[in-house]
């Protein structure tokens, strides 16, 4: 634990903190902390919390990191909030003494997006309450865990209609990006099942908003990157649910059959969980997997063989059945190498791009064929989505029926400079063709560009209607530096 942040040491801190930044150093950040060393005396009325603010070096270069392990802006103090209060008070202090905040979660973005430069990082983790369901309702504060929230309404029967595949990512966390699981093809996105959300704004107000109350606030912090407003509390939609899964895994050497049997369910949504994805063997082949699986509860049984008659894969792998539970902590083994390689300071400059169905067969092939050492990765997610599921204005997916989703979590040792720059060349490459064919990026993936590519993905009509809510909910630019959406 870190030692507390009083007023005086607060003083002497802002005078005297340094900027660590090892890629992407903001001048403008620099030209902040000047001013803050001129000007000690605006922190005497640093507010009282019942949470702790800290200054030790340990919790602000905690702070400092993300999933990527390339940026490292280092905050002026951690904070640890008590309550939603504390939220409140600091997004205030912050407004009235120019400094930058951001919420931040698991840090599972990739470029510095949870970071704030000799600003205030608020660590959501000890705001974790879930509470018991009601009338088919959750509610969850920003920190909790989906894990946590899939314990507690499984014990009522119930669970979100759509769980992300790593249930140790933060509620508030995965709502200010979007959120998929592989009941999307049914459900859409995670923001597309929120009832209701808490939210401190930019400005220090702390609103209550849903689709008939402070709509537009709502629409805009839902997949909105915190650039609006702070989520600190989240009313998430229920549904009943089925104590077991079965699960299959159909096996493609083929990438047109692939495409086309993952495209065919996508659309008939006869299944209610569907992923998929590329591995590639030793010998440098690519083969492509379908998992596929319905729920149900014993001694009932989706009929698996009927159900994929129609499907044409090279091989069929035998069902496995899952607890529900187990179900939805199936990727623990998988989540766990990535979680060693990130503590390993492997550098990950990922992507993660919604490819239109058209365009897909094209765009995918060209990137299998790269050799081993230009792609970076033998394994990727590779599956698709309906994307009429899909309502939420921030959440952009490509405007045919039907999209390819590819996450490509590309990775090299600590130290290689040169491997890194090629892989950071290559992504904003495969980001520009994937633009030209009318794709969309997701937000947490998706590197740090000019605010020109930011109107071009929302579209003008949006982009408008985003730019509006930000000068309404946070008018100083208090919030959520890291993306550089507006400057």
């Amino acid at each position: 634990m870190g030692e507390h942040l009083s007023r005086r040491s607060f003083i002497r801190l802002a005078a005297t903190a340094s900027p660590v930044v090892v890629i992407g150093f903001d001048p403008s950040a620099r030209s902040w902390i000047t001013r803050a060393r001129a000007d000690t005396g605006r922190w005497e009325d640093l507010p009282k919390l019942d949470g702790s603010l800290l200054q030790d070096e340990a919790s602000r270069q905690a702070s400092a990191v993300d999933r990527g392990n390339m940026f490292h802006h280092v905050p002026t103090a951690v904070l640890k909030p008590g309550s939603v209060q504390d939220v409140v008070a600091m997004v205030r202090f912050a407004n009235h003494h120019a400094l930058k905040v951001v919420m931040k979660g698991q840090g599972h973005s990739r470029y510095g997006q949870t970071q704030a430069e000799a600003g205030i990082v608020i660590d959501s983790s000890t705001l974790n309450r879930v509470e018991r369901p009601i009338d088919r309702s959750i509610d969850a504060q920003a920190g909790a865990f989906w894990g946590d929230v899939a314990e507690i309404s499984l014990a009522d029967g119930l669970i979100p209609p759509v769980m992300p595949d790593t249930m140790t990512l933060s509620v508030g966390g995965t709502l200010s990006v979007g959120g998929l699981g592989t009941t999307s093809q049914h459900f859409g996105a995670q923001v597309d099942n929120v009832a209701e959300l808490e939210v401190v704004t930019g400005d220090g107000r702390l609103l209550v908003c849903s689709p008939t109350r402070e709509s537009d606030l709502f629409d805009m912090t839902l997949a909105g990157m915190g650039q609006c407003g702070i989520i600190v509390r989240a009313r998430l939609t229920l549904m009943p649910v089925r104590s077991h899964v079965v699960l299959q895994s159909l096996v493609y050497e083929d990438l047109d059959a692939y495409l086309a049997d993952q495209h065919r369910l996508a659309v008939d949504g006869r299944f209610d969980h569907q992923s998929g994805a590329a591995v590639r063997s030793n010998d440098g082949k690519w083969t492509f997997t379908l998992v596929v699986g319905g729920v149900y509860t014993p001694p009932e049984e989706p009929d698996l063989a009927a159900m994929t008659r129609d499907l044409r894969p090279t091989s069929r792998k035998a069902p496995v059945h899952l607890a529900q539970r187990d179900y939805q902590h199936r990727n623990t083994e998988r989540n766990a190498a990535f979680e060693k390689d990130w503590k390993a300071g492997r550098l990950s400059p990922n992507i993660a791009m919604w490819i239109p169905a058209s365009a897909t067969k094209e765009f995918a092939a060209s990137f299998l064929a790269l050799p081993p050492e230009q792609s970076a990765l033998s394994f990727f997610p590779f599956g698709t989505i309906n994307t009429k599921r899909f309502r939420r204005p921030l959440f952009k997916v490509p405007s045919e029926d039907v999209a390819f989703t590819m996450w490509l979590f590309r990775s090299v040792a600590p130290g290689q400079q040169a491997a890194l720059s090629a892989l950071l060349e290559s992504n904003r490459a495969l980001l520009a063709r994937m633009t030209a064919v009318g794709g969309k990026r997701y937000l947490p993936y998706s590197m740090i560009i000019p605010q020109s590519e930011w109107v071009e993905h929302f579209g003008p009509d949006v982009w408008q209607r985003f730019a509006k809510a930000k000068k309404e909910y946070d008018p100083n630019g208090v919030l959520t530096p890291g993306t550089r959406m507006f400057g």
